[in-house]
């Protein structure tokens, strides 16, 4: 049994596992560790660049699919394909080379279906068989993690259902993105429109969610309504407060105000006083979602720039893995 392969989902987080062991070398497209404990017969660890491979376009598959005519539709090849994606030719050949030479390969990307689609969709480009692959499942990228994790190496069992997961709904975006955005485009194009209309599973609902809250605030009409606020003066000071009303219109006030014969002076009596305690838990830790939610009610700051900034803390070891669901942090 030779060295054990590592592949991470980029480069930057090759480095912050190597920073964890000895290394021997660093090369262009890898990083080789020194024998240790853990790894007796020494590790290489490779990465990949996002994506080194991606679903083929439609011309690959059938030349009717070249041209965007509707007679052409819908496209629906009987198997999908991948190919290598474009400027990454020479890291996917080096990572290739280094699978192919050993037996245990670590899928060491991020632990979310997308890390999952990523290695598997290398490894089986590569035609690789019958290597032992094991999981890291880490969510911080501190030294004493991720030595833990290596430690601690999973079975592949729940990262090949992930995968499934995300496999199908990459050929599901596919299918979406490549019909319907030349569906739409040909169809405006015949009513005069010569734009290029991209479609989106995701995209199209999330921007048709935007133009109808757009169409409802264009079209609120603000209607008047009327309350009863008053100033109170008891044995210990003055304060304000508001009767359970709002009414369309002053009048109905007014006859409310007179059916009860109050007056400005009106005296009054408090006939109960309720006391209640009230818990305020401490806010909970942000998910990702959260946190851009937050920071774009705050700072106008895009999702997109949230992610990235938290991507970048991450890979900095100063928070944990921003993709995380979990408000909580598991103790150890």
């Amino acid at each position: 049994m030779g060295y054990v392969l590592i592949l991470a989902e980029k480069p930057s987080q090759a480095k912050a596992y190597a920073e964890a062991f000895t290394v021997k070398s660093r090369q262009k497209t890898h990083i080789e560790l020194a024998q240790s404990q853990l790894f007796p017969q020494g590790a290489i660890i490779t990465w990949g660049i996002g994506h080194l491979v991606e679903l083929k376009e439609p011309k690959a598959y059938d030349n009717r699919w070249s041209r965007w005519t509707l007679g052409s539709l819908p496209i629906l090849p009987e198997r999908y394909e991948f190919q290598i994606a474009k400027g990454k030719y020479e890291q996917f050949q080096a990572v290739k080379r280094l699978i192919r030479a050993t037996d245990i390969v670590i899928n060491a990307c991020d632990v979310d279906r997308e890390g999952s689609n990523i290695f598997y969709s290398i490894y089986n480009m590569i035609g690789a068989r019958n290597q032992t692959i094991k999981r890291l499942w880490i969510n911080s990228l501190e030294v004493d993690e991720v030595r833990k994790g290596f430690a601690n190496l999973r079975d592949n069992r729940q990262d090949l259902l992930l995968y499934e997961e995300a496999k199908a709904r990459q050929i599901s975006d596919w299918l979406v993105g490549m019909n319907g955005s030349r569906l739409y485009t040909l169809l405006l194009k015949a009513k005069g429109i010569q734009e290029v209309f991209p479609i989106g599973r995701v995209q199209s609902p999330t921007v048709y969610l935007i133009y109808q809250r757009q169409r409802e605030i264009e079209s609120f009409v603000s209607e008047p309504f009327f309350e009863v606020e008053a100033l109170f003066t008891s044995e210990h000071g003055k304060y304000k407060g508001k009767a359970k009303v709002k009414e369309p219109m002053r009048e109905i006030v007014q006859e409310l105000l007179a059916k009860h014969q109050i007056q400005p002076n009106t005296p009054g009596v408090v006939t109960s006083v309720t006391h209640t305690d009230k818990r305020m838990p401490p806010p909970q830790l942000h998910s990702l979602s959260t946190l851009q939610a937050t920071a774009n009610r705050r700072w106008k700051t895009s999702p997109a720039n949230v992610l990235k900034t938290m991507q970048t803390l991450y890979e900095k070891k100063l928070v944990t893995y921003p993709h995380c669901l979990s408000k909580k942090i598991r103790w150890t």
